[in-house]
């Protein structure tokens, strides 16, 4: 049996690892709900059990609380002779559904899940998936410490947490809870990053390169960053600038200001990696484009004149002293 738990957890990890990546773990992101039962029922109705499981099961991803999601998915489960998932499906129903008129009838086909599942397990041990009631109150309880801490991303994160328990299969109200408060912990997260970065702090490189991990987690735990779109690869282009990798940094400032074209930060940190590259006439180019009238243009301007020779250096300096800036009477 612990060899079998062994197996099934390293594969729980393995998939957790995949999912983080690959698609939200609840809330909207999932999908419509009511739109997920409907195509459920239909299936369940056409005894397509397989099929309808997997879609009542998004639907509990989609919106914990639908407690008819969780009714469908235990019976779709049982029709797909997939006991042991029914019976956790019927569990996760019961809990959340104190005095539903549906109630008593769902706690005979438990009764009768359970009986299935104890028979399942004499005749064949090794092949029925371990219980992990006991692993998932841990890793609730670690989610909340971790979530506490401020620990959002990385090892033993509540966001590791999340996309584990997700993965395992757990199910449970208490999974909308969990995404709405990690969504809203990134989210606030995200934007203190990104004030702190305009405002001229030094960041740690680490610290600003799990910023887009924050974002893409608080859209798959819940809802986006309104933000994220600019805010995400100026941040990461800030990493970047600190890594020495001036190109990238360069495109990511580009793609931060054409998603913010009001943010004029933004397009001042573009030209910075240019100029930090070495790419004068590509930081002037932007600098004229963007902001014509800033002090900062006239600078590179000066700058870009005398690479070409001190005369030209010369001549644009005295431009901008007496010219660009006469003095005042």
């Amino acid at each position: 049996m612990r060899s079998e738990l062994r197996r099934w957890l390293v594969t729980c990890v393995v998939l957790a690892c995949g999912l983080a990546s690959a698609e939200p773990l609840v809330g909207p992101g999932v999908g419509n709900a009511d739109a997920l039962v409907a195509e459920g029922t239909r299936l369940y109705n056409k005894r397509r059990y397989a099929d309808a499981s997997k879609q009542f099961l998004k639907a509990t991803r989609a919106n914990p609380s639908l407690l008819q999601a969780y009714l469908g998915l235990a019976r779709s489960r049982m029709g797909a002779k997939e006991v042991h998932g029914a019976c956790a499906a019927y569990r996760a129903y019961l809990r959340s559904a104190p005095d539903i008129q549906d109630r008593p009838k769902a706690q005979r086909e438990l009764e009768l899940c359970e009986r299935k599942l104890k028979a399942a397990r004499r005749k064949k041990k090794n092949k029925v998936p371990p219980d992990l009631t006991a692993r998932h109150v841990e890793l609730k309880a670690g989610f909340f410490a971790a979530l506490a801490d401020g620990k959002l991303v990385g090892p033993d994160s509540a966001g590791e947490m999340l996309t584990t328990l997700v993965s395992e299969g757990y199910l449970g109200t208490d999974l909308g809870e969990m995404g709405v408060r990690l969504s809203a912990a990134c989210r606030i997260a995200t934007e203190e990053l990104h004030r702190r970065a305009l405002g001229g702090e030094a960041l740690p490189a680490e610290r600003l390169a799990e910023a887009r991990k924050l974002f893409e987690l608080a859209s798959d735990a819940g809802e986006p960053s309104a933000g994220a779109s600019a805010q995400a690869p100026f941040l990461e282009g800030l990493a970047m600038l600190q890594k020495g990798d001036s190109a990238r940094a360069q495109a990511l400032f580009a793609e931060a200001a054409r998603a913010a074209p009001d943010r004029t930060e933004y397009r001042l940190w573009r030209a910075a990696a240019l100029q930090r590259a070495g790419d004068l006439g590509g930081a002037l180019a932007v600098m004229e484009a963007d902001l014509p009238g800033d002090p900062r243009t006239d600078v590179l301007r000066a700058a870009v004149a005398n690479q070409k020779s001190p005369e030209a250096g010369a001549r644009e300096l005295e431009r901008i002293l007496f010219q660009r800036y006469p003095a005042a009477r």
